[in-house]
């Protein structure tokens, strides 16, 4: 039996599912996740499907998440995550059967039914071709949250695991209704103090070798008035220069621990990451939880990886 009937299988055996994503999520992992969530509605109307997780973000193109207080004899999805610590809201232990849908490497082996392809520029990717292929339908709003974590996870097409199925997948989600343009506007107009937010901090952007970086602690950021998450989002402000092989955000969070948020153009970064008990993709990786020195010794490592040919 392949994956597809294992996950359609799966779906249609409980009356109770919850699909979850990764903590401090972006439109890949909420665009995966409302996006099946909205699907099993439409074609499964007699089930209870709930979206769990905070509602710790900014974007405002998504669903509040479902409040849900007992949760028992379900199916738990879980999508865009790669190791169990990250999964926003741990009830997603107690489910009955546990699937994991995902795109990046892979670090921690949980569920009972694994879909993983790292190949993939997004989780959005996996899910529209898994729902493509149990032939049931679509409608626009659903075609909307999967597009948008397409064009959210791959830069808008524009890294380098944007590939024809990518295309093709993207391409079946407007022929279903999914308005890229409209979509476009709704993720990537930015509010005033977003565009106000990057000025000031461009002035503390440094450099050594060819990687460019942001460190900020809690001092600095309030200072700025400006939350951590907002700066870490901000992460791609440094992508157009040349010179920049490698760029970084550092963050003091509220927990006085340290975010990392890396980029690359082409150098291989996730293994640095992972050395810090971190991980994710080749050119797009983070940590989390590192104190002041060691946060400080992966700007070295990374100025050190900077100057290395372009690794593949």
């Amino acid at each position: 039996m392949n994956k597809t009937k294992e996950l359609q299988n799966y779906i249609e055996s409980f009356d109770t599912i919850a699909v979850f994503r990764h903590v401090n999520p972006d439109g890949d992992a909420l665009g995966s996740q409302l996006g099946l969530v909205k699907w099993i509605r439409h074609n499964y109307p007699e089930k209870t499907v709930y979206a769990l997780g905070s509602d710790d973000h900014n974007y405002e193109i998504y669903d509040a998440m479902d409040q849900v207080d007992e949760l028992e004899n379900f199916l738990a999805i879980v999508v865009d995550t790669a190791n169990r610590p990250r999964v926003d809201d741990d009830r997603y232990q107690y489910g009955d059967k546990i699937i994991k849908i995902d795109h990046h490497l892979i670090v921690d082996e949980y569920g009972d039914l694994q879909i993983v392809d790292i190949d993939r520029g997004s989780a959005c990717e996996i899910v529209t071709d898994l729902l493509r292929e149990m032939d049931k339908s679509f409608t626009p709003e659903i075609s909307k949250m999967l597009l948008s974590g397409i064009l959210t996870d791959t830069l808008r097409f524009s890294i380098e695991k944007t590939s024809g199925k990518t295309l093709d997948s993207a391409a079946y989600l407007v022929s279903q209704g999914a308005n890229i343009s409209m979509i476009q506007q709704e993720l990537f107009t930015q509010p005033r103090f977003i565009f106000e937010l990057k000025a000031k901090l461009m002035s503390h952007v440094k450099v050594k070798n060819n990687l460019a970086y942001l460190f900020l602690d809690a001092e600095e950021l309030n200072s700025l008035g400006v939350s951590w998450k907002d700066v870490k989002a901000q992460v791609n402000m440094m992508s157009n220069v040349d010179e920049f092989h490698i760029w970084v955000v550092i963050t003091e969070n509220t927990d006085e621990n340290f975010e990392v948020s890396i980029r690359s153009r082409r150098n291989t970064i996730n293994d640095i990451a992972e050395s810090y008990g971190g991980g994710g993709h080749r050119l797009a990786s983070g940590v989390s939880g590192l104190t002041r020195d060691q946060a400080l010794s992966v700007i070295e490592d990374l100025a050190k990886r900077s100057l290395e040919d372009y690794t593949a």
